[in-house]
């Protein structure tokens, strides 16, 4: 059941030019384990969702046994089934009222018996250690702590039997003695079916274990071979920017001291230790030997320079320190260029407060419409990812909008003595121009919060309410909540699409990407609500930690603000246009 890629290229999602892959030729082979290793932002993640069928690639071929992935922009069914995917923090993912149901949302998709549902769930249990007593089929997941959440999720996936398995730092916040129980299932699973893929961070655990080491670099692969082969020779991990593993460390600096290990591939702490008692033993005694030293002409002794080997404990130079960033840092966005973000946040301000008076001034459909224009306007030039925001978070807002005016007009009427449901169309034209103008204002505020910086935004604001302070008015705790409701907007966004994916993971649903399924809608919105409300409590604890509302620091450095051409032409556009629009009133 050989996994294969064939020249796959994939773009980001705000700008097509940017590659996070090019060019990546790869096949894995069934029963085998590939680890993938890399800087965060290397292209890990990527390469597994594009695996596992959560995004087409921009170029190139997928197949599973010889079955091409993507047919019509979405991924068959059967092949979903055979896949299996856990994410970064799974523990996020739980969103059902007992163990019970969180293992049957995964099973679901599978057809399967009752006693065969019951089989999986126990098998899954024993491979991670689940204990009966915490792991009771009835609990509620939530009642869990922190660690067994995690190992409850990666059962779920488990539990599906996959052909193959794709992990993304499967060992994240887990516990030792849960790390080495996933180490055994690892192993168990070798021995049995299916290959597996783990992108990982952890080498001095998995690499015992793994038939392969894929090294990626700024989305390309620097080296693939066997671990013992990358270990011999580690420089790819160096030129990658890749921490070494502890028994490359430890077997070069045993080299310098006459004592070569390495040269018996030996990876686990158990198998090197054996090969230093070897060798100790061949050498027939132990001596600790200290670096030489060599006579300086001035009597002085001096250190004799290092082995090659000592290179590898030296600071990387600064490309490889440079190769750390993150892919957002190394290479802005293109779409920053834009007119919008390059505006005074000042200006944004106050064309965003302009354009939603003069929506909330229209009290008919040909105002509104007319207000539609600029407001439209506003998203020539936004980020491609920022516009694909904007459609995931407006389209459930035009749903909501089209069955309230639809409810609207719905009424009971008297025939007789027999009453039957009716519809006012003038109730319902009614509802629906005050829910359109609550649409247009949200697309402004999405607009604006998408163009602007949070920093910038809460500088923008502190110019506003300069004026308000000298009158003395407290203005903090106003200033803070219009900041954080904006910087929320964007934040549902991102939730929005992080949680899609792990759904469409669980629920292996044949639908196109970014879409979900009315029945998938529990197993996302509970996940995102609880996100989202983390993020607020983390964020109320950072600002009570700054002391945010016991003084103003927040608003303050407006310094840096300057306004352009560009500004006045854009201020004096939004006058016109509330000009414009409050004509249309009158």
């Amino acid at each position: 059941m050989p996994l294969t890629m064939h020249n796959v290229s994939a773009a980001a999602s705000d700008d097509p030019n940017r590659r996070l892959l090019s060019d990546i030729n790869l096949t894995f082979e069934d029963g085998t384990v590939a680890l993938l290793v890399g800087r965060t932002g290397s292209g890990k993640s990527t390469l597994l969702h594009l695996l596992a069928g959560m995004r087409p690639p921009s170029s190139g071929d997928i197949r599973l046994d010889d079955e091409p992935f993507w047919r019509r922009n979405r991924v068959i069914q059967p092949l979903l089934r055979r896949l299996g995917l856990t994410f970064q923090f799974p523990e996020q993912q739980l969103f059902a009222r007992s163990l019970r149901q969180e293992f049957g949302y995964s099973l679901r998709p599978y057809g399967l018996t009752a006693m065969e549902k019951e089989r999986r769930i126990q098998s899954a249990c024993e491979d991670l250690s689940l204990g009966a007593a915490a792991f009771d089929p009835d609990r509620s997941p939530f009642a869990l702590s922190g660690g067994q959440r995690r190992r409850l999720a990666l059962a779920t996936t488990i539990a599906t039997s996959p052909d193959w398995l794709l992990m993304d730092e499967p060992t994240a916040g887990l516990e030792s003695a849960a790390a080495k129980e996933l180490l055994r299932y690892v192993q168990a699973r070798k021995a049995a079916k299916g290959g597996m893929i783990i992108a990982t961070h952890d080498l001095d655990l998995f690499l015992p274990l793994a038939d392969r080491v894929i090294v990626l670099d700024r989305g390309t692969i620097a080296a693939d071979g066997a671990p013992a082969a990358l270990c011999g020779n580690p420089e790819p991990f160096v030129q990658a920017g890749v921490g070494l593993p502890s028994c490359v460390l430890l077997s070069h600096a045993l080299a310098r001291n006459g004592i070569a290990v390495m040269d018996k591939g030996k990876l686990s702490p158990e198998d090197l230790a054996d090969a230093i008692a070897e060798r100790l033993k061949e050498q027939r005694k132990v001596a600790v030997k200290s670096a030489p030293y060599a006579e300086h002409p001035d009597g002085k002794q001096q250190m004799e320079p290092l082995s090659d080997e000592s290179a590898l404990h030296a600071p990387l130079p600064p490309q490889s320190q440079a190769a750390g960033l993150s892919e957002e840092s190394a290479h802005p966005p293109a779409a920053t260029k834009s007119l919008w973000y390059r505006l005074d946040p000042r200006t944004k301000w106050l064309l965003y407060l302009l354009i939603v008076i003069g929506t909330m001034l229209q009290s008919s459909w040909l105002g509104l419409a007319c207000a539609a224009l600029p407001i439209a306007a506003t998203y020539i030039g936004l980020s491609r990812s920022a516009l694909l925001g904007a459609v995931k978070l407006l389209k459930p807002l035009a749903w909501f909008m089209l069955i309230s005016v639809g409810l609207a007009g719905l009424e009971w009427t008297a025939n007789g003595s027999f009453p039957f449901v009716g519809f006012s169309l003038e109730h319902s034209l009614a509802t629906g121009l005050n829910v359109f103008r609550l649409f247009l204002i949200t697309l402004a505020s999405y607009w604006f919060a998408a163009a602007t910086p949070y920093g910038r935004m809460v500088q923008g604001l502190a110019w506003g309410l300069g004026y308000a302070k000298r009158l003395k008015l407290r203005t903090d705790s106003f200033a803070l909540a219009v900041s954080l409701m904006f910087k929320f907007i964007p934040l549902i966004v991102r939730e929005w699409q992080r949680f899609s994916d792990i759904v469409r993971a669980r629920g292996k649903a044949a639908i196109r990407p970014g879409a979900v399924r009315g029945r998938d809608m529990p197993a996302l919105v509970v996940p995102l609500l609880l996100a989202l409300f983390h993020r607020a409590e983390e964020m109320t604890s950072a600002l009570e930690m700054k002391k945010i509302g016991r003084r103003t620091a927040l608003l303050g450095h407006t310094e840096s603000l300057r306004l352009t051409r560009a500004d006045g032409i854009a201020i004096v556009t939004g006058l016109l246009l509330l000009g414009g629009l409050a004509a249309l009133r009158g």
